[in-house]
């Protein structure tokens, strides 16, 4: 809280000597990171305060000449003006009504119950915090947006901050929905050899593993990233995004190289094969990782700006390196995995949420097949696909689907 000039004698006069001393003097850019200011001798002779009441509490802020020239440097300008950029986009979103602003803010519905919180508690706390009252749609409208209203902008904004914090944290909790892949099982050679390498394993009879615990062929993909959207925007988004990769793919010297792969070899995701849950082939080469990451920087960029991924859910996914500066994704197409097996399985057959999940010793198994060869995948395209919704011939049913390379 600033004291009274005109009380406090010293005060004033250090102020004096203080601003007598860099009158016309332009303040040094280390303190100033490119912005410098010129003030003349009556400019600082009898500074001027205005009264700020706040709470109980009254503050006097300094009233700065209008007429003062302030320099500012070009880059900091820019981020200045960016500053407001944003909150103008928010204030046009903004409407006033009666004697409020209300702002219609889009929160997916699957949201809205963590909003409420246990009888509305939640939804008290983020009210009493920022000053603004909430209005969340009733389950049954199916809105995918809540509205904050309050008497001033500073409290809807404050409001916004908090509901979309807390709206980042609930996600952990969210399902997948959807996920990206490259699609492998419509390659018939490719589908013909993996179903000849089950029907043996399933012959040889050992202990751990029967016909259950196979992939299905027609989905045999492989997996780039997982999604959680949850509303028909947030589709749409992801459709965008995607179509604006396409375009950065099509641009580069590698789309017009072929993309194929050679699928080798049995893998583990753990170095011990006597505790084994799932089982794998790929191709290990450097040239297809690195292509495939190179693709997936690019995605996974344009995701979060979109806001349609974290970069929490995805170093919790595994796809980044250990510092988090750029993709590194596994490619496996999964062949065998315990989750499928009929124990894990309900009177209805789907399977049971939160079994325990079974292993198996692969010891021999990897002894006799771990160098199979099931021959090479052309990746050709990249899908958007439902996670439990099927197409008719039995892949994952696609929403969109761009090209990894040119065709010829």
């Amino acid at each position: 809280r600033l004291p009274d000039p005109v009380g406090f004698p010293f005060f004033r006069d250090s102020f004096k000597s203080f601003t007598a001393a860099t009158a016309t003097a332009t303040v040094p850019t280390a303190f100033t990171a490119g912005c410098s200011v010129k003030m003349t001798q009556q400019d600082v002779e009898d500074p001027q305060f205005e009264i700020l009441k706040i709470g109980q509490a009254s503050y006097r802020k300094l009233i700065v000449p209008q007429k003062l020239n302030f320099k500012v440097g070009a880059q900091q300008q820019e981020y200045w003006d960016e500053e407001e950029e944003e909150g103008g986009d928010l204030d046009d979103q903004m409407i006033y009504e009666g004697n409020e602003w209300v702002l219609k803010l889009p929160v997916p519905a699957v949201f809205h119950k963590f909003i409420l919180g246990s009888r509305g508690a939640n939804k008290s706390k983020l009210e009493m915090d920022s000053g603004a009252s909430i209005k969340v749609p009733h389950r049954d409208e199916h809105q995918d947006a809540i509205w904050l209203r309050a008497r001033q902008k500073q409290q809807i904004y404050s409001c916004k901050a908090q509901v979309e914090l807390l709206c980042e944290r609930e996600e952990a909790k969210l399902e997948y929905t959807h996920f990206i892949a490259i699609p492998l099982a419509r390659e018939t050679k490719f589908r013909t050899s993996v179903e000849d390498f089950k029907a043996n394993v399933v012959n040889q009879r050992f202990e751990g593993i029967d016909e259950s615990i196979f992939m299905n062929t027609r989905r045999l993909h492989f997996t780039m990233c997982m999604l959680k959207l949850h509303s028909h925007s947030q589709v749409e988004d992801m459709k965008e995004a995607l179509k604006d990769l396409s375009e950065q793919i099509s641009a580069t010297a590698d789309f017009k190289k072929p993309l194929i792969a050679k699928m080798q070899g049995l893998h583990i995701m753990t170095d011990d094969p006597s505790n084994v849950g799932v089982v794998f082939t790929t191709d290990r080469s450097h040239a297809i990782q690195n292509r495939m990451n190179n693709v997936a920087d690019k995605m996974f960029e344009l995701l979060k700006a979109r806001n349609l991924v974290s970069q929490q859910n995805l170093v919790s996914q595994r796809l980044l390196s250990s510092d988090g500066a750029h993709a590194e994704v596994k490619l496996h197409a999964t062949l065998m995995n315990t989750k499928y097996s009929w124990q894990n399985r309900g009177p209805d057959g789907h399977r049971i949420l939160g079994a325990p999940r079974e292993t198996f010793d692969a010891s021999v198994l990897m002894e006799r097949y771990g160098r199979v060869d099931f021959g090479e995948v052309p990746l050709k395209e990249m899908h958007l696909s439902c996670l439990d919704e099927m197409a008719d011939d039995g892949y994952y049913r696609s929403l969109l689907s761009i090209p990894l390379y040119e065709s010829r």
